[in-house]
C-alpha cells in the first residue's frame, strides 16, 4: 500500500482494530495512531505516530515523498533529545543532525525520519540532565 495510493482516513482505519502476535523474538506490534500534513521549513512531509507494544512510546515517522514499495529508501533513526533538538544545546550536535537529515530526505524523492521517543538514548531526560550535572 502507498501512503498516494490511500487517503489518511483510510490507512488509519485499516490499523484502527489492528492485533497481532507481534513480529521477532519480542513479539513487536506497530500501530499507526495518527497521520498529518508536515509544512516544515526543510520540505513538505507527513507525520505519521505510531506507538507498539514494547515501550508505551509515542514515535513519529517523518516522511517526505512516497516511500512504499521503493528500494533504497533513506531513512534516519533519530532519538529524542529536548536539550538539542529544541533548546540547541551545545553539549550535543543532536539538533544539527536532525536538521541535516530532514534536509538530506527532502531532497530526495521519498525518504523516512523515524523520531524515537528515547530520550538520551534510551536513559530518559532526568538522568541525561543528572549526566550533564557531572
Amino acid at each position: 500500500m502507498s501512503l498516494q495510493h490511500l487517503t489518511f482516513d483510510e490507512l488509519l482505519d485499516s490499523g484502527r482494530d489492528h492485533e497481532c502476535p507481534g513480529m521477532g523474538p519480542d513479539h513487536i506490534c506497530v500501530k499507526i495512531a495518527a497521520i498529518a500534513d508536515l509544512p516544515s521549513r526543510f520540505g513538505d512531509f507527513h507525520i505519521v505516530a505510531f506507538w507498539n507494544d514494547q515501550d508505551g512510546k509515542d514515535h513519529v515517522a517523518i516522511v517526505h515523498g512516497d516511500p512504499m514499495g521503493q528500494e533504497d529508501v533513506p531513512v534516519r533513526i533519530h532519538s529524542e533529545c529536548l536539550t538539542g533538538d529544541a533548546i540547541g544545546s551545545l553539549r550535543c550536535d543532536c539538533r544539527d543532525q536532525l536538521e541535516t537529515s530532514l534536509r538530506a530526505i527532502a531532497a530526495e524523492p521519498a525518504g523516512i525520519v523515524l523520531y524515537l521517543r528515547q530520550e538520551g538514548r534510551g536513559i530518559g531526560l532526568l538522568n541525561k540532565i543528572r549526566a550533564y550535572g557531572l
